[in-house]
Parts: C-alpha cells; sequence; structure tokens
C-alpha cells in the first residue's frame, strides 16, 4: 500500500518527537509542510513520484528527512516549538 507523506508523518510523528502544540502547529498548515516534502523529494529522484520516493524510505530515512522538511518550514515561518512567547512571525505564502 502507497502511502503519503502526510500519512506517514501522522503514524511516525511520536517517533520522530512531533506532538502537543508543534503538531497542532504543523497540521494548521500542512499545505507548506507537503509542499516542501513534495520538493525534496523530487531533489532525490525526479524520475520517480513523490510517495514511490516515501515508500522507499526506510523509517530512519524518513525520520530523518521529515525533521529537514518541519525544520526548513518552522525557520521560514518563524517559528520556534521551544519558545512559548515567540510561535509565528513570518506569513508564508505558497
Amino acid at each position: 500500500m502507497s502511502e503519503t507523506w502526510r500519512q506517514r508523518l501522522s503514524r511516525r510523528r511520536l517517533e520522530i518527537g512531533i506532538e502537543g502544540p508543534e503538531y497542532d502547529y504543523i497540521q494548521k498548515y500542512i499545505e507548506f509542510y507537503c509542499s516542501e516534502a513534495d520538493r525534496k523529494c523530487k531533489e532525490i529522484d525526479m524520475n520517480k513520484t513523490v510517495d514511490e520516493v516515501i515508500n522507499s524510505m526506510k523509517d530512519e530515512k524518513f525520520d530523518r528527512f521529515t525533521k529537514g522538511v518541519i525544520d526548513s518550514i518552522h525557520k521560514k515561518r518563524g517559528y520556534d516549538p521551544h519558545d512559548e512567547d515567540k510561535k509565528e512571525i513570518a506569513p508564508l505564502t505558497s
């Protein structure tokens, strides 16, 4: 069965260390995270679909890949999950 990045994130989120308010934030802006994951998958292999790239990853590689996607969008949005006072500063356009 093919699994999308979003589905696998949902399944692996606790192993990756994403929970609570940070996971809620990611879900609120999921389209930005999915777009970044799509872009990075195309960098890995232009000849495969995004789902094929995701499905070819073992859990450890997927976890590292996903942390990179999340860190990239968090940085672009100015979101710091460890700073209660600074949750978001920059709007992000698709």
